[in-house]
C-alpha cells in the first residue's frame, strides 16, 4: 500500500511537470528561464566539507550555481559535464557551486563521489535558497557575474555548448 502511494505521488509530480503545471519537479527539457531578480539573493549554505558558504563569499568572481538532487536523472546526466567544466574554469576564476535539494547526506556524498564532483556543494535545508532564487524544479542553473548580478537562468539540463556559452557571458 505504501509503495502504491509513493508511486502515485511520484507519477503526479512528473505528470504536472511534463504538462507545464508549474509544480516543483524534475526539469527534463532545457531552456532559458526568467530571472526573479537582477541581483543574486543572499544565502548561507552548509557545505558537504563542513564549512559554511555565504553568497558574499562568491563576490568578485563569476559563478555558476546548479540546483540538483541525487535522484534526478537529468542531474545525473549533466553531473560529469559540470565536474569537468568546474575543473577547466577554475583556472579562469569561475566558481561552481552545487546546491542539493531533498537529499540525504549519504545519497549526496555518493552522488558526488560517483560523478567525480570536486567543486563546492551545499545542502539547501528546507529549500530556503531555492525559494529565494525562484527555483521551480531541478536541475536549474543560475549564472552570476562577478559584481553579484544575475546574468541568466537555465531551466533543465545543460549540454556542453550551452554551458560554455553561458559561462562566457558571465566572464565579460
Amino acid at each position: 500500500m505504501l509503495i502504491a502511494a509513493i508511486l502515485l505521488a511520484l507519477g503526479t509530480v512528473l505528470a504536472r511537470q511534463s504538462s507545464g503545471g508549474g509544480s516543483f519537479g524534475v526539469n527534463t527539457a532545457g531552456g532559458p528561464g526568467t530571472l526573479a531578480s537582477a541581483v543574486m539573493p543572499d544565502f548561507t549554505l552548509s557545505l558537504v566539507d563542513g564549512a559554511t558558504l555565504k553568497a558574499s563569499d562568491l563576490e568578485g568572481r563569476p559563478a555558476v550555481l546548479n540546483f540538483w538532487a541525487s535522484w534526478c536523472v537529468p542531474c545525473q546526466e549533466e553531473a560529469p559535464l559540470f565536474a569537468r567544466m568546474a575543473r577547466e574554469y577554475e583556472a579562469e576564476n569561475v566558481a561552481f557551486l552545487g546546491i542539493s535539494e531533498w537529499d540525504t547526506e549519504s545519497d549526496l556524498r555518493a552522488f558526488l563521489a560517483r560523478y567525480g564532483v570536486g567543486y563546492k556543494n551545499g545542502v539547501d535545508l528546507g529549500g530556503k535558497t531555492a525559494i529565494e532564487f525562484g527555483v521551480t524544479g531541478i536541475p536549474e542553473t543560475f549564472f552570476v557575474r562577478a559584481d553579484g548580478s544575475l546574468a541568466s537562468r537555465w531551466i533543465g539540463p545543460l549540454d556542453e555548448d550551452q554551458l560554455r556559452k553561458l559561462v562566457r557571458e558571465i566572464q565579460t
